[in-house]
């Protein structure tokens, strides 16, 4: 079957930036390490996980951290070289494209935007009475709901989907697409769950690689 969807990861994919979340604790000179350790051992949620990286910024800060601050810290964030030109060469190829992120829905709305991609999901953090909160969308451990959900309203079988990832977050996405492809990435975990591993730091052989384009 035809190509007709591919799904991309955010985080360390389109962006070279591991995380999002990550990028923040950067910039407010924060240390989240302890935590996602527990997180990725599922001892904490994913909403606790949250409301403790907006209490380390908040300290940081030295009071309230509001949502355009945070979004002027994620607007530096850098594109993984050969993104942009990939996601338009599958819009030009007629592929329609899609975000299922992890990460914060600033950035993953911005680029769905810029780039013209049909969708974008991943969580919101916004202003409120209380100050900054989070809304969890996609769920670090869970894709694959917004995965099954994407691919409904798109209308397409798991052979006529790709997904495009860098982490073990990503399996999920992995496991509903006919073609894979690791990038970004030396785990073996993740190398070994994709039908394809493009070793570069780039998505410069994304193309060829989907499309079988010379």
């Amino acid at each position: 079957m035809a190509l007709k969807l591919v799904v991309f990861d955010m985080d360390g994919t389109l962006l070279r930036p591991k995380s999002s979340w990550g990028l923040l604790h950067d910039h407010f000179g924060t240390d989240n390490s302890e935590m996602l350790a527990r997180y990725l051992r599922h001892e904490v949620s994913d909403a606790e996980f949250v409301a403790t990286d907006l209490a380390l910024w908040a300290a940081a800060y030295g009071g309230p951290v509001d949502a355009a601050t945070v979004n002027a810290a994620l607007d530096g964030a850098e594109l993984l070289p050969g993104a942009a030109e990939a996601v338009a060469g599958l819009h030009a190829a007629g592929v329609a494209t899609a975000i299922i992120s992890g990460g914060i829905d600033y950035l993953a709305q911005k680029l769905a935007v810029e780039w013209g991609m049909a969708e974008a999901h991943a969580n919101p953090l916004f202003d409120s009475p209380a100050g900054l909160q989070g809304d969890i969308r996609v769920s670090g451990h869970a894709k694959a709901p917004v995965m099954r959900d994407v691919m409904a309203r798109h209308h397409v079988a798991r052979d006529e989907v790709a997904a495009v990832g860098d982490t073990v977050v990503d399996l999920d996405l992995f496991a509903l697409a006919g073609t894979s492809v690791a990038v970004n990435t030396d785990d073996e975990r993740v190398i070994a769950a994709a039908t394809h591993h493009l070793p570069d730091e780039s998505l410069d052989g994304l193309l060829p690689l989907l499309l079988g384009t010379a």
